[in-house]
């Protein structure tokens, strides 16, 4: 039931903005080419945008396992090269089966609660269209309050940064990007008490090509990896998968299906190769934004 209510509500969101195509008056649009990687572009000074995004994360290998994030976020240009992001988050899951290799008993079907808000600054050092390439720097602070595999409550605070490096051809036709981010964070899990820390390491690249007018296709690629107590990597997992984009000229939709193809270490007993435990076998994500 709880899928089913995502599903339409993924449904109606989309017929929504497809719909509004056909009534928006024209504007520009800063929009984003991929789903999980960030591209260089700042939005011009006094330029506000809404977005909304939702990520589906599916399949541990065994028994059901679903995990929903939404985000809402409204961004602002302040000059022409910085911008910031304020973020209202929310999350949900469905959890049995033995879906999870270190609890198998934990069978939940939660819908969507508050997960907490995050904070985001970018500056863009050098322009994609001006200059040989674009560079920008990146930070987000963020707090948590559910925890993105088990659903368990806690309190976590994360510092997430980014280098974002792009470079585009053939007049803007085709456009490569690159990421790199580190992110320290500290964790206390409200029912044992427990505290944790840990650095999220991921790179991230993609290539995006518009194919006809205000379309584009493209594929990303993205390796997360994580280092408890800031030490060796525990796990880390590597996906690829395709995306679609499409911008209006008063806002943009992106959707992007990601596929895990390798993890380390493998989870015994699960899919051959995959990191299951952090990590899921698929993701999905849609993106949409309003200019304003």
């Amino acid at each position: 039931m709880l899928f089913r209510s995502f599903i339409f509500r993924w449904a109606l969101v989309v017929a929504l903005w497809i719909g509004a195509l056909f009534f928006l008056p024209p504007a520009h649009a800063d929009e984003n080419l991929w789903g999980y990687l960030y591209g260089t572009d700042t939005l011009p000074k006094g330029g506000t945008e809404l977005y909304n995004w939702l990520t589906l994360r599916a399949s541990k290998g065994k028994g059901t396992y679903r995990g929903w994030d939404e985000m809402l976020e409204l961004e602002h240009g302040f000059t022409d090269r910085f911008q910031a992001s304020f973020y209202l988050k929310g999350r949900s899951h469905q959890i049995s089966g033995g879906a999870l290799e270190d609890d198998p008993d934990r069978d939940i079907s939660r819908g969507l609660e508050f997960n907490g808000v995050n904070f985001a600054f970018k500056y863009n050092l050098l322009s994609v269209y001006k200059d040989l390439f674009g560079l920008s720097l990146y930070l987000e602070p963020s707090y948590s309050r559910i925890d993105r595999v088990s659903g368990e409550r806690m309190d976590q605070f994360g510092l997430e940064s980014k280098i974002i490096l792009q470079k585009n051809f053939f007049d803007d036709q085709l456009a490569l990007g690159y990421n790199l981010t580190l992110e320290p964070e500290w964790a206390k899990f409200k029912s044992s008490g427990e505290r944790e820390r840990e650095l999220e390491v991921e790179h991230t690249f993609g290539i995006s090509y518009r194919f006809a007018p205000k379309w584009f296709v493209g594929l990303e690629g993205r390796y997360h990896a994580e280092y408890p107590e800031f030490k060796g990597p525990q796990e880390g997992a590597f996906f690829l998968g395709p995306n679609i984009h499409y911008a209006a000229e008063k806002w943009w939709f992106t959707f992007t299906f990601l596929n895990q193809v390798a993890g380390q270490p493998p989870t015994p007993g699960r899919t051959r190769n995959l990191e299951l435990e952090e990590h899921e076998r698929y993701e999905f994500r849609l993106k949409l934004a309003w200019v304003f």
